[in-house]
């Protein structure tokens, strides 16, 4: 009986031990790693090269995959290692993008430092908070799709549960012109626009706020099309920054 005290007790230091470490790592998050985060990657998607800071590419939401297998690198360092060098722009089918107050980002610590490393005028006024005009019409939200490879989208599913290929495999996709096709069972629509030949931005809408989900879309649609071309090409305008 005393070694199977002895044995429990033993079980409930180390849980503790394991519990506490865990505390620990959430109430000091490891600091952000500043170079990597607000460096530029450098793609080729569709046929253009696009060049964000690392710290604007996010996972694409509401995937589904048959693969249960685990990367033999992570994905900080396949970035590092092919989408460092402007040169030689690493081959992308779609880019998920996050643009928002970067300096506020709580998955990598938040950090003021966050900001002035970045070498984008646009980058440097989202990260602050400070985007208005063009900058503050874009949601937070898009993705980056080559044309040629629509059929990702039969992975990629609304809040409702819909496939977002059903929402836009009747589209017309004209350049510059905003389309939406909407959830059979709930009020998120996706919405595409074609940027650039052969690269088209796909979103999510709602309606709320005294706003229809086809109003938001027309409201966003032509400010993603102006960062498009002239925000996260190879060269940027930086008047893109102060746009109205």
């Amino acid at each position: 009986m005393a070694g199977t005290t002895g044995t429990g007790v033993r079980i409930a230091g180390a849980l503790l031990l394991i519990l506490l470490a865990a505390c620990e790592e959430h109430n000091n998050p490891p600091s952000p790693d500043i170079p990597f985060l607000t460096s530029d990657g450098h793609f080729m998607i569709g046929g253009h090269v696009i060049t964000v800071p690392m710290i604007a590419l996010r996972g694409p939401d509401h995937v589904f995959t048959l693969s249960r297998e685990e990367p033999a690198k992570s994905r900080k360092q396949i970035l590092m290692e092919q989408a460092s060098d402007p040169h030689d722009p690493m081959p992308v089918d779609s880019l998920a993008l996050l643009i928002h107050q970067y300096e506020m980002r709580d998955q990598h610590g938040a950090s003021k430092e966050i900001c002035p490393p970045m070498t984008r005028a646009w980058a440097q006024v989202v990260c602050r908070g400070r985007h208005k005009g063009v900058l503050g019409r874009l949601p937070e939200k898009f993705d980056l799709l080559d044309r040629a490879k629509l059929d990702l989208l039969k992975h990629h599913y609304t809040v409702g549960g819909e496939q977002k290929y059903d929402h836009v495999k009747d589209m017309a996709l004209r350049p510059g012109i905003t389309e939406i096709g909407c959830d059979k069972t709930s009020k998120f629509c996706t919405a595409v626009v074609e940027t650039m030949p052969s690269l088209l931005a796909v979103w999510t809408v709602w309606g709320g706020d005294g706003e229809t989900a086809a109003q938001m879309a027309e409201r966003q649609g032509p400010a993603i099309v102006e960062f498009v071309r002239r925000g996260i090409g190879p060269i940027e305008d930086k008047t893109l920054a102060t746009a109205d």
